[in-house]
């Protein structure tokens, strides 16, 4: 038993086993290539005759399982694994965006509100007890998963790393990813070390206490906004950042982070948008096209030309799981918040991003339009974003979102 729900808040945990169980079988593959290539190699056969040898014993499949492993396995929509060269950098970018969106909401609360004594409730003694109070029982939580979920990693590799607090990433985390990454193409002859596969581990397990400190620090600021202020203040607050924030985490991102990994080109901005994600989500994705004529009964008024290049395409994604519901619910429940919902303290954020990104990504050849239709955090079963795509000349609001990101 967890103290935060463990489907919500630890889905981490789910892809570190699935991580240990790609290891574990590209290293065995590796290993039966390797030992039918000595049993089958005479002495004599020149060096450069090996890798038919090598193809014949597995080699093909050990490359392709590590390959998976760090670049990512997408082809079963419902078991995405989204890879140790996209987890990492991931995480970093999650870290970032909590200490954005922190440092919004902090600024627009000290403008809503009179200065007085005890108005800075960051600085209070009340707040910082309280974050750490929530913070070791989420590591508490990480040290019993880790213990149980098989992932096969030995508590000295984490134990430093669970003690030091604050959390976050280390200011040469690049330098290290891109170490990483090319360790593990160098491991493509001959299969990937446990050491490296354990670093690897780390470095995300890294991001995810970073991040998850991040949002147990907004998680106890804005309950007691509500406990001190009223809901409203919340709310205004909320209001007040949510377009900046979502401009800041832009440009953290797109600007900063993810170029810092070497992840600048569109293709792989792409990859890691769309599958990022699955580092901490259960997602489902479906698409309906808008009407086409009807080819076998050539009727053609099933759908008029000009209502064909009306209407949009419209994309639904469900997320199953959210973190952040988990954590602002778990800790509003035990700071007796006397809030109905914890919607109004994240779910704005959250539209506002997935907004930015249709603004900045959807070709000018389309008019995005996104919703959130329904969240976790106003009590509904999931997720559901919507985002419907018009043809149209779209070119304004498509320069618009690149001054904003580079101007």
């Amino acid at each position: 038993m967890t103290n935060f729900n463990e489907f919500h808040s630890h889905r981490w945990a789910k892809n570190f086993k699935d991580a240990r169980d790609r290891f574990s079988a590209s290293r065995q593959s590796f290993g039966r290539a390797s030992a039918g290539l000595r049993q089958a190699q005479p002495l004599s056969l020149p060096k450069g005759e090996a890798e038919p040898l090598f193809s014949q014993n597995k080699i093909k499949d050990a490359r392709e399982q590590l390959t998976g492993l760090v670049q990512g396995d997408f082809a079963d929509p419902k078991h995405i694994f989204p890879g140790l060269k996209i987890m990492a950098p991931y995480w970093k970018a999650e870290e970032e965006m909590m200490r954005c969106r922190f440092e919004e909401m902090t600024r627009q609360f000290a403008q809503l509100t009179p200065a007085k004594p005890g108005d800075n409730l960051t600085d209070t003694t009340e707040f910082k007890e309280l974050v750490k109070k929530y913070y070791d029982r989420f590591v508490e939580d990480v040290r019993t998963l880790l213990k149980s979920a098989s992932s096969g990693l030995p508590e000295t590799s984490y134990a430093g790393l669970l003690k030091t607090y604050p959390p976050m990433m280390p200011a040469d985390w690049a330098d290290t990813l891109k170490a990483f990454v090319q360790e593990s193409e160098q491991a493509s002859e001959s299969g990937m070390s446990e050491s490296l596969f354990q670093r690897w581990l780390v470095f995300c397990l890294n991001g995810i206490i970073a991040y998850n400190y991040g949002l147990i620090r907004q998680a106890v600021f804005s309950g007691l906004i509500i406990l001190k202020y009223g809901e409203d203040r919340l709310k205004e607050t909320v209001a007040r950042t949510r377009d900046e924030y979502g401009w800041r985490v832009s440009r953290a991102f797109f600007l900063e982070i993810f170029p810092a990994a070497g992840i600048s080109d569109a293709a792989d901005l792409q990859v890691v948008g769309r599958y990022g994600m699955f580092s901490d989500q259960e997602i489902f994705s479906r698409e309906i096209l808008p009407p086409s004529p009807d080819v076998t009964s050539g009727d053609s008024a099933v759908a008029p030309p000009e209502k064909r290049t009306e209407e949009p395409k419209i994309k639904i994604t469900e997320f199953l799981n959210c973190q952040e519901f988990s954590i602002f619910q778990t800790i509003f429940k035990d700071m007796e918040v006397p809030a109905k919902e914890v919607g109004p303290a994240i779910c704005l954020y959250c539209e506002e991003h997935g907004r930015k990104n249709t603004q900045l990504f959807v070709p000018p050849s389309l008019r995005p339009e996104l919703k959130l239709v329904q969240s976790f955090g106003f009590s509904a079963q999931k997720c559901i974003f919507e985002t419907k795509l018009y043809p149209a000349n779209d070119m304004e609001r498509f320069l618009k979102a690149q001054e904003k990101l580079y101007g």
